[in-house]
């Protein structure tokens, strides 16, 4: 049955009747011969064709209806969409009416975080998007105090049903991600001047939300309490790698042969590469699942890290962890021996200024910026790892731990960064404590004790022990006896986040 927002007539490409039965939907695709039509003042106009749905496993379904917040909503629309510069790596955006109110948003999930935006009316001036830098803040009228996060150009690769606009398919467009206090995040939509359909520029803003709210009349809850488990076969050596996040997961690196592999839909992989394995065995094994701050967790992947820092190389080991789409991604970070636990944090809960930043009113003063690069990896993970990736990471450090902030050319990724004992993470996955930390040297990594000693530490040794030789002769029958101590600087920088 139709309602008076109905809108029908012939899809201008096979005839086949299509029906705007959302009075907020600009455009359509049609499901017979999947032309992208969009309504006008006069006519339906035929502007592109999209792709076959890709295979993105998600609990809403096209029509799916449900109620969130004590209203009423159906699933009008859904775009695939793929960074211009990263292709291969989609998401998708969900598209949903309240019909009783002709309200919409947009609903997005990214890492185990649920957003919903509404499009601001009417659009505020708005910044070039050459102006803007990842990390920077921004003012946008009426919006107070946010943040850039992600300035780049994405693209359509498929849609379905209703849409309130959507660029050309294949068509690059620019966008940037912001975010504010509280969860508030937004997307600046710069549109298209594309003739056969012009969008004009246009900005989102909402917050993240909790899943629980959001009932679907199927009964199917909007997210799944655990991880979902794939298999796949490593195309070099034929190893079976579980994939603990089909969903979310960008990239594997074969534990057994080093294969760099992107994670295809349906689970396949496609080879790109060879890279170095890790020149020691990460302490938490790929696959260890333990319970880490009430939080069940899975180690998904390791990293080996370093930074320069006058003329020496430091170097660090990251574990990633993955508690499942509701809990998302954590890290844990050693040196030296020492540990600490690393989540993400909103880039819109961070202000930097004069060398301090103050994260939910409390400040933590700058610590050291290095370039920060990858240097071994195994595992899963949810961006586009390489071995050499390099960004530019900042310390804050304060009383509540240390705030990291790494920035690459788009985008930048926040952290919080506190202390935790290698026997909590022993307990928490079934391990044996480590015996001792490890550092490396000349090429191969050894245990502390052979670790080198500088020229100047060797002479003032020397220097000590003739002083205490000439000491001892000058007594008769008396003994002498000296000691010293040294500290190393230790130097910390916390874990990528980026590649959404």
């Amino acid at each position: 049955m139709t309602s008076l927002l109905d809108r029908q007539a012939p899809c201008p490409s096979c005839g086949a009747t299509i029906t705007f039965q959302f009075a907020g939907a600009k455009a359509i695709v049609c499901k017979y011969c999947k032309a992208l039509v969009v309504r006008t003042d006069r006519a339906l106009a035929m502007v592109g064709r999209v792709a076959d749905l890709l295979e993105i496993a998600s609990p809403f379904t096209l029509h799916a209806t449900g109620k969130w917040g004590g209203k009423r909503f159906e699933v009008e629309g859904r775009v695939q969409v793929d960074r211009a510069g990263a292709p291969g790596a989609p998401w998708q955006e969900f598209f949903i009416g309240f019909p009783e109110t002709g309200e919409w948003c947009w609903i997005a999930s990214a890492q185990g975080r649920f957003y919903s935006t509404v499009e601001v009316k009417p659009t505020p001036p708005l910044p070039p998007p050459g102006s803007l830098r990842p990390g920077a803040p921004l003012q946008i009228q009426g919006q107070g105090a946010l943040t850039v996060v992600e300035v780049g150009k994405r693209r359509v690769v498929s849609a379905e049903g209703q849409l309130p606009n959507v660029a050309l398919p294949g068509v690059a467009t620019w966008f940037a991600d912001i975010a504010g206090p509280n969860g508030v995040f937004g997307t600046i939509d710069y549109g298209s001047d594309d003739p056969q359909a012009p969008i004009p520029p246009a900005l989102y803003i909402g917050t993240q939300f909790d899943p629980a709210g959001f009932q679907l009349d199927s009964g199917q809850p909007l997210e799944q309490p655990q991880a979902k488990v794939a298999e796949a076969q490593c195309p070099t050596c034929g190893g079976s790698l579980p994939i603990v996040a089909p969903g979310t997961a960008e990239r594997v690196v074969c534990r057994y042969c080093g294969t760099v592999s992107d994670i295809k839909q349906g689970g396949r992989l496609e080879a790109l590469a060879q890279a170095p394995k890790p020149p020691m065995e990460p302490y938490i094994p790929i696959g260890a699942q333990g319970t880490l701050r009430g939080k069940q967790s899975i180690c998904v992947g390791f990293v080996i890290r370093g930074c320069t820092v006058e003329g020496d190389r430091y170097h660090w080991r990251e574990y990633l962890l993955y508690g499942g789409p509701s809990a998302g991604y954590a890290w844990l970070m050693e040196e030296d021996g020492a540990w600490k636990f690393v989540v993400p944090i909103n880039a819109g809960d961070v202000r930097e200024a004069n060398n301090t930043v103050d994260y939910r009113g409390q400040y933590y003063r700058f610590k050291q910026s290095v370039s920060a690069s990858v240097e071994a990896v195994v595992g899963e993970f949810y961006w586009r790892v390489e071995v050499g990736e390099t960004v530019q990471a900042t310390d804050y450090e304060g009383s509540g731990g240390i705030v990291s902030v790494e920035r690459a050319e788009t985008e930048v990724t926040h952290s919080l960064c506190t202390p935790i004992s290698d026997g909590e993470i022993a307990l928490a996955f079934n391990l044996s404590p480590p015996v001792q930390a490890y550092h490396y040297q000349g090429g191969d990594y050894a245990p502390p004790q052979a670790k080198r000693i500088s020229p100047a530490v060797v002479w003032v040794i020397i220097i000590l022990v003739i002083i205490l030789v000439v000491l001892a002769s000058e007594c008769d029958g008396g003994g002498g006896s000296g000691s010293y101590s040294s500290g190393s600087n230790t130097h910390y920088v916390g874990p990528s986040f980026g590649g959404k």
